[in-house]
């Protein structure tokens, strides 16, 4: 294949910008150049071509013959790089959207979102929250981070997290009227549990073979996050998952008042649309929140292998966070 023989592109740009606006002046205000640099640049065009492309006026400009036969493949040429250019960007700034629950969202993702977005700034990630199966496909994400192993229809999926709870209060309700342990003291005690992880107390009582204890008070709330809140403000003892208190029990704010926890069948996973498994930007918020799910598990103070049981067991954690 021969060589490509191009005129100067910006000298070609300079002598369009002119051409259109029939002045060097206003091509100058476009460009965002001087008047001089213009006509410059279009004397570089002249030369290279050996003709004459306008006719210079003491203040206004004229296109020669050649001028009007060079100026429609000029500007098509430019119009055909913009809109490549036009449709490069639209390409790039497609968002890639994730979806998790709300709880997962603010305690656990967003925290971890200021590095990623710093050191990737031409990723614009959309993020969305679900509770129910119906909520998730509606979504339509290319990332969705949630409990269960099976993935929707068209993902991939692996596991990243194990799914841990176990009480959490504030220290002055553990070191209260009733303190804690021992786990008979929680019937002097509100617990506080999401209306979507009714389960959670009733089987971590059960593995501490409590699972006829009745509590002074229950309180419900929609989601994890305000029932966690509501402990480290000494409304009672919480039922949390122990990726979601990380911050809190770092700070002081909550704290473990046992040391048994109770690790659930189901993994959290995170799966991708098989469609855009390959994208690059994709690739690296997936490869991403891989590496967090690391690094949180290793905080944990456990060895971190998916769940092949099925029915829930005990874990032992460290009483103060990693």
């Amino acid at each position: 294949m021969s060589k490509r023989r191009l005129p100067p592109l910006n000298p070609l740009r300079n002598f369009e910008a002119a051409a259109r606006r029939g002045s060097f002046v206003r091509a100058a205000e476009e460009l965002n150049v001087t008047p001089v640099a213009v006509s410059r640049q279009v004397g570089v065009l002249e030369d290279y071509f050996g003709k004459p492309l306008f006719v210079r006026h003491a203040n206004t400009i004229a296109l020669t013959d050649h001028g009007r036969a060079l100026l429609p493949s000029v500007t098509t040429a430019l119009d055909t790089l913009a809109d490549g250019a036009r449709r490069l960007r639209a390409a790039t700034d497609t968002p890639v959207v994730v979806c998790t629950y709300q709880a997962f969202a603010m305690h656990w993702l967003i925290p971890r979102m200021r590095g990623f977005t710093a050191a990737n700034p031409e990723i614009n990630l959309n993020l969305t929250t679900a509770n129910t199966p119906e909520e998730f496909e509606q979504a339509r994400a290319d990332i969705v981070i949630k409990y269960g192993h099976a993935p929707q229809a068209g993902h991939d999926a692996r596991p990243i997290l194990p799914d841990i709870v176990m009480p959490v209060c504030s220290p002055a309700l553990r070191d209260g009227t009733h303190p804690l342990p021992p786990a008979s003291n929680l019937a002097a005690h509100t617990l506080l549990r999401a209306r979507y992880r009714r389960l959670d107390w009733p089987s971590w009582l059960a593995i501490m073979d409590a699972q006829h204890l009745v509590p002074a008070h229950e309180l419900t709330f929609r989601e994890s996050g305000l029932a966690n809140q509501a402990a480290a403000e000494g409304l009672g003892v919480a039922i949390a998952q122990r990726l979601l208190v990380h911050e809190a029990l770092a700070d002081g704010r909550l704290v473990m008042p046992f040391e048994t926890a109770l690790r659930r069948v189901d993994d959290i996973w995170m799966s991708w649309r098989a469609d855009r498994a390959d994208d690059a930007h994709v690739a690296r918020v997936r490869d991403w929140i891989a590496a967090e799910a690391g690094d949180t598990v290793a905080g944990f103070g456990i060895d971190y292998r998916p769940a092949d049981f099925d029915a829930p067991r005990a874990v032992t954690l460290p009483v103060a966070p990693a």
